[in-house]
């Protein structure tokens, strides 16, 4: 398959305006567009985390997301890209003088609806917090009741942190907005405490942050792990839809 390297402005014209595209792939985006698809090399935040995709569709070469990561390296090699991503079950080569170093399989989700504010339970209250001045609070938090805590504090991704708390200011869920590489944000590290979840925290605190990436930004965007049925479901309810059902690889160069 022939891959023909295009800039961000063809690239997203070539992908029908993908939310993916639109919303994650910032001003040095590099893309490539064939007869059955495309691909782009992108950085995930401003500071850096370079990582790509390829989006094929039925009746391409079996190895078309192969061939399109090796033009997008080839078109930029001096990208230092960590990661990829296919559509689940689709396979990926990669090519000369890298590794993988580990997977994921998570979806892509996005929203332009605000979803009605809900009031939080008796007590309790919603709070901003600072991504430097309470780093240590919120890192220990989030990995002591989720082991796949990713919420970065102290690192400067965050545009805005939110916890719900109780009467003595006890931290029972939080949850930040993540600036993309374009400058939109990204639900991330939402995490309730262990002894507090199926209280309705983790649907309070994702209609807040999503309400203030809509005031802000007028889009959302989140990703989930494939298999966490119960997220992906609330927020469907919520109004999210889902774009893409990612397979992504992280790899370093051997």
């Amino acid at each position: 398959m022939t891959w023909q390297v295009v800039d961000r402005a063809e690239l997203l014209r070539a992908s029908g305006d993908d939310p993916y595209v639109r919303t994650t792939c910032g001003a040095v985006t590099v893309g490539v567009v064939g007869k059955h698809g495309w691909a782009a090399l992108h950085r995930w935040r401003p500071t850096g985390f370079w990582g790509g995709l390829a989006v094929v569709r039925a009746g391409a070469q079996e190895d078309a997301e192969s061939t399109a990561l090796a033009a997008l390296l080839n078109a930029a090699p001096h990208i230092p890209v960590e990661w990829f991503s296919t559509a689940a079950g689709q396979d990926l080569r990669l090519p000369a003088g890298f590794a993988f170093a580990g997977s994921g399989r998570w979806d892509f989700l996005s929203t332009a609806t605000a979803p009605p504010p809900v009031r939080p339970p008796h007590g309790l209250t919603v709070v901003t917090l600072d991504d430097t001045v309470d780093a240590e609070r919120l890192q220990e938090f989030g990995t002591t009741h989720n082991d796949d805590f990713e919420g970065f504090p102290g690192h400067g991704f965050s545009l805005l942190w939110r916890a719900v708390v109780d009467a003595e200011g006890d931290l029972l869920a939080v949850g930040s907005l993540h600036e993309l590489d374009t400058g939109m944000p990204h639900l991330s590290g939402l995490v309730v405490h262990r002894d507090h979840r199926g209280r309705g925290l983790g649907r309070l605190l994702t209609i807040d942050l999503t309400r203030a990436a809509l005031e802000g930004y007028g889009t959302a965007t989140l990703g989930v792990f494939h298999d966490n049925h119960p997220a992906i479901g609330l927020y469907h309810s919520l109004g999210y839809v889902t774009h893409h059902r990612f397979h992504t690889r992280d790899f370093v160069r051997a």
